[in-house]
């Protein structure tokens, strides 16, 4: 197996990279599976050392895994995106929104929403909060919705059936279809635009992010009414009023890129990252706390929000609100 050097910064593309004094790792559940289907031993991890940029403070594992061998990590090994997932079925099934704290309840006292957008994973962020404001109903209807939009799309995968099932297999679907089409129109209120922006980078979940043989952005589509728009095919012509970065922008190999384009086009941006100065070997790059000194070193406004949100649980991690645009924040 090949590693991939990096001279150069991965966030920022700066050359100032310094070799951390952390240089501990141990396996965890991702890199004892990595290890196990790659058939690498310990060896090949402890090649990977942790440097620090001194321009934006990012740390990242140089060298890594390469692009082939990142994309296998991301869309054979851990094709589904676990956590995001969990979210889904969390809200649809027991009740349970992730857990942001109120970080929604502020934006919401701050900023009137019309048009919003995520990147790359349509679970882990406000998505479902949105969802939740537009269909007030309680679980149980949830639930039939959750369970039609599923049955719909499996329904539609007719491959190897006789021709009996095929035709039963679609008087299912349309009857699937009615129910998710009943249900929006009879419960269907306060409607927001969503986006979903994607860039199918080799560091995200993209072609086996699946449950039960249904893609995460397809059923995401569907229930959400979200228009998937990726980054690279084609011009955005939207002006986002809040676009969320939620454990996103360490997926992507132009983090830099897919900030600037969130700024650029939105009014204000939330970035949920990861801040641990000891990286583990799953991971690229990690954002650290001092990211935010380069925020400031560029300008942008921001308030850090992360011990304000009154998260359940917390981790080494930041909740940061930001845009170009001086904006204040009532908390």
């Amino acid at each position: 197996m090949k590693l991939h050097y990096y001279n150069n910064c991965v966030f920022c593309g700066s050359k100032r990279l310094v070799k951390s004094s952390i240089q501990k790792y141990k396996h965890n559940f991702y890199t004892k599976a990595i290890s196990s289907d790659f058939e690498i031993s310990n060896k090949l991890f402890s090649r990977m050392k942790i440097y620090e940029c001194k321009n934006c403070y990012s740390i990242q594992n140089n060298p890594w895994f390469s692009f082939e061998d990142s994309f296998k990590i991301f869309n054979h090994i851990y094709g589904q995106h676990n956590r995001s997932w969990q979210n889904l079925l969390n809200f649809f099934i027991k009740d349970i929104k992730p857990d942001h704290g109120n970080i929604y309840k502020i934006i919401k006292k701050n900023l009137n929403v019309k048009k919003y957008a995520e990147f790359n994973s349509p679970f882990t962020g406000l998505m479902i909060n949105y969802f939740d404001d537009e269909y007030k109903v309680n679980l149980n209807l949830r639930k039939g919705f959750f369970n039609a939009t599923l049955n719909y799309l499996t329904a539609r995968q007719v491959v190897n059936l006789s021709k009996n099932k095929k035709k039963e297999r679609n008087k299912k679907a349309i009857e699937y279809l009615r129910y998710i089409k009943n249900f929006k129109d009879k419960y269907y209120r306060n409607k927001i635009s969503k986006f979903l922006l994607v860039d199918n980078s080799n560091l995200t979940w993209v072609y086996n992010d699946n449950y039960k043989s249904v893609n995460s952005k397809v059923i995401a589509s569907k229930m959400f009414d979200m228009k998937i728009i990726n980054l690279y095919d084609e011009k955005v012509f939207n002006y986002f009023d809040l676009f969320g970065i939620f454990h996103t922008l360490d997926h992507t190999h132009q983090p830099k890129k897919i900030l600037d384009f969130a700024l650029n086009n939105s009014k204000i941006v939330i970035i949920y990252c990861h801040v641990n100065r000891n990286i583990e070997k799953q991971h690229l790059f990690s954002l650290t706390e001092k990211f935010k000194v380069y925020l400031k070193k560029r300008k942008i406004f921001f308030y850090d929000v992360t011990n304000k949100i009154n998260k359940r649980y917390m981790t080494a991690e930041n909740y940061i609100i930001c845009s170009k645009k001086k904006f204040n924040l009532n908390i």
